[in-house]
């Protein structure tokens, strides 16, 4: 079977490009004044968010601004202090932003350094349209053409986005073409409107994007459709993708997360997955990495191989090294971590540093350490805290009626509370959905018979946050003695049910 990738078609659209900065002012400011007026808030509150070095275990940081009614104002200092400049940025010029409302943002831009700064930027935001259709200007009030094609980008990308969310169903099994030319023409409509611009690695993030698709795809049509060349097609995806600079330091800045994307997408394309479902039968993604870690690993770091710059290499380890300290026992992930700190410690203290905050973090979190205390209520505001579970395991289900993983796990733990008794067992959900009106309408429409409470804050819940949680579904088990018995290795469908029982007395 002969299979094109779009990707590969005419002359390489990667080519790098040097960043043009459009240029307002022939002073240098020392900082911007940002406006930002919201047509209508509510119960809503807008933040401004420096974009911090890592995109799930970093802590946020959030600008200082005043707020009048619901016009916003801050002040942001030419050159940053912020923890983006950490990430090692090569682009100094331009420092990011998410202008965030709910689980919505906004990606701002803004120039930092010399006459590229703007004196000041005003924002108006109709709430219904947002993160698109805002109108962005000058202290005169006039546009600015730096922001004009990333507005245009948002309007134009919105229809591919759609239709490639709607063919992903068909592209899980096997029916890759249709997808992978969307994929083609979202990123050519970025390299047409942002590839000589402001927005230039957002371009790049698109491209990075691509990739993953393409890289996926191998997995399904193996699956699928008997591809048979899969080795070839594989080395060759990465060999271009190196060529046209992905895996330069710029690329794997602005695409975030997208080396974490390309080196587990990777190690599926061996088939790794399908021998874990044939051994335990069907699992949850979750536990089939933890599962075959140590083969899905080893095909993960084939992939730093293709990296060559130095500082490039060790951003992208520093993913792999917080993903697998997130994801694995701490005993299992300690090895790359040591030898992380060991290879970049003097070179790259920002990485190194992340990374020992991070592993403390994990570490006080781990088995044997005492649960961290929390105040949460139900719909009914009546308060939950740890000692209302004294002397019983509890299962804290961290969750949110748009997780299907979460729901998906929902006929098992019915299952498994209605055998244990409560004098026994516990099961505290603690929803991190951001909106309450949401979270009510999912406890009804699911009518689980456990302790149902709100977290709000969507990721930035402080129960969630406090035992470092980088996705849902999300499960800490608590023994009587209110500390943590398991972290993040149990499931409902997987070994919750053994786990009890080798600990409660049930007959």
């Amino acid at each position: 079977m002969k299979t094109q990738f779009p990707y590969f078609a005419g002359k390489s659209i990667l080519s790098l490009v040097s960043i043009a900065l459009l240029f307002w002012s022939c002073s240098s400011p020392s900082s911007t004044t940002l406006t930002i007026t919201v047509d209508y808030l509510g119960d809503a509150t807008l933040h401004l968010e420096e974009v911090p070095l890592h995109y799930k275990y970093s802590e946020k940081t959030t600008l200082d601004g005043k707020q009048n009614g619901n016009t916003f104002t801050f002040e942001v200092p030419t050159l940053s202090t912020s923890s983006s400049t950490d990430a090692g940025s090569t682009n100094a010029s331009t420092q990011w932003y998410h202008v965030r409302i709910q689980d919505q943002f906004f990606p701002l831009a803004i120039p930092t350094h010399s006459s590229d700064q703007p004196a000041a930027i005003n924002i108006e935001v109709q709430r219904a349209a947002f993160p698109k259709g805002l109108t962005i200007t000058n202290q005169n009030e006039q546009p600015l053409p730096a922001y004009e094609n990333f507005l245009r980008y948002q309007e134009e990308v919105a229809p591919l986005d759609q239709a490639i969310s709607q063919q992903e169903s068909n592209f899980t099994k096997g029916d890759v073409a249709f997808m992978l030319e969307l994929s083609q023409q979202k990123m050519e409509l970025a390299e047409r409107l942002l590839s000589n611009g402001l927005y230039q690695s957002w371009w790049h993030r698109v491209q990075g994007e691509h990739l993953v698709r393409e890289i996926r795809a191998i997995e399904f049509l193996q699956r699928f459709k008997g591809l048979t060349n899969a080795d070839k097609l594989r080395d060759s995806l990465l060999t271009q993708a190196q060529k046209d600079g992905l895996f330069q330091f710029d690329h794997l800045v602005a695409q975030r997360a997208g080396v974490r994307d390309y080196t587990h997408f990777y190690s599926r394309t061996f088939a790794v997955y399908d021998s874990v479902i044939q051994q335990y039968g069907e699992l949850m993604e979750y536990d089939i990495k933890r599962l075959a870690y140590p083969a899905l690993n080893r095909r993960r770091l084939e992939v730093i191989d293709y990296i060559q710059d130095d500082q490039a290499r060790a951003y992208a380890q520093l993913f792999l090294v917080a993903e697998r300290l997130g994801e694995v026992a701490l005993d299992i992930a300690e090895p790359s971590y040591q030898k992380y700190l060991n290879s970049y410690n003097d070179r790259y203290p920002a990485y190194t540093d992340f990374l020992k905050d991070f592993y403390e973090a994990i570490r006080a979190v781990s088995p044997g350490n005492p649960a961290i205390p929390f105040r949460l209520f139900d719909r009914d505001g009546k308060a939950y805290e740890l000692s209302d579970f004294a002397g019983k395991y509890v299962l804290l289900d961290f969750w949110a009626g748009w997780c299907q993983p979460c729901l998906d796990e929902f006929d098992d733990m019915r299952r498994i509370y209605a055998r244990f008794d409560r004098e026994d067992f516990e099961i505290l959900a603690i929803s991190t959905e951001v909106d309450s009106t949401t979270w009510i309408r999912d406890i009804e429409r699911f009518q689980n018979p456990w302790i149902q409470v709100y977290g709000g804050d969507g990721f930035e819940q402080a129960t969630f946050k406090g035992y470092r949680g980088g996705g849902i579904p999300f499960y800490i088990l608590l023994n009587p003695e209110g500390e943590i018995e398991r972290y993040n290795d149990i499931r409902p469908t997987f070994n919750l049910e053994e786990v009890l029982e080798d600990r409660i007395d049930y007959n």
